[in-house]
């Protein structure tokens, strides 16, 4: 989220209500200051900004500015607030929609990941420009199984980074590697996942992982690569957990 917008220096929806602004200082102003993020001052802070929405019932940056406060303390009502907030907006602000996605896959069910695949969409629509509502659709791929196109939003996401000249993270690179997995393709899939090696205590990381080790094993019928699949897969803390599909894939 750019600085300029955490420091209140930046509005989507300009308030004309003298009080609300007042207000809406007031807790930026506060919520810069709480540097430890101590829990009672962002209650009180994610109070503000609601008593500033409340003098102003279109102000979306203070609703936003609420689930804001509420998400740093891990309330699941910063996902009502983004909510309100982007759709105050009228499709003005990417951070809104961001971060309502991110909240929305927090849930771990079907509404949420299917309210988060449309914001992504959204954000693609809206802000063809940046990388984020590709990545956001290739992070929902792997749970819709739309594997291609996830793949297909994964590398616009990385052209959009380079485009923009910012760095590529090694959780780009895990989720590349878990789609050429889960697309068959081990070989690719096990060059991006060893590029990603910062994952490797992730369960899923050790899953696909083995997988494309043991795959690519038995192209090259290389004895040492398929031993090193089976300390990989030994790591697995809960073999439990491994999709049914790719443990009958997991044959040593």
């Amino acid at each position: 989220m750019a600085q300029n917008y955490l420091e209140g220096k930046r509005l989507y929806c300009e308030s004309k209500s003298p009080e609300a602004l007042r207000l809406f200082n007031i807790g930026i102003k506060t919520l810069n200051l709480n540097k430890s993020l101590e829990k009672k001052y962002l209650k009180k802070t994610s109070e503000v900004f609601l008593n500033a929405y409340k003098a102003d019932s279109t102000f979306c940056d203070a609703m936003f500015f609420a689930g804001y406060s509420l998400r740093l303390m891990n309330d699941e009502y910063a996902t009502v607030c983004y909510y309100m907030a982007d759709s105050l907006s009228n499709n003005k602000s990417i951070e809104f929609k961001i971060n309502l996605a991110a909240e929305a896959m927090k849930f771990g069910n079907n509404e949420g990941f299917q309210l988060a695949r449309k914001k992504y969409i959204e954000t693609i629509k809206y802000f063809p420009e940046s990388p984020e509502g590709y990545y956001g659709l290739a992070l929902t791929s792997t749970i819709f199984k739309d594997l291609e196109e996830g793949l297909e939003n994964l590398n616009i996401a990385i052209k959009r980074y380079n485009e923009l000249g910012l760095k590529i993270n090694e959780d780009l690179f895990f989720l590349k590697g878990t789609l050429l997995t889960l697309n068959g393709n081990y070989l690719a899939g096990l060059e991006y996942l060893e590029k990603s090696s910062s994952f490797k205590d992730n369960e899923n990381y050790k899953i696909y992982y083995s997988l494309c080790l043991l795959k690519t094993s038995e192209v090259k019928e290389d004895k040492i690569m398929r031993r090193k699949a089976k300390r990989v897969y030994n790591k697995i803390v809960d073999k439990n957990k491994i999709p049914e599909d790719i443990r009958l894939l997991l044959v040593f």
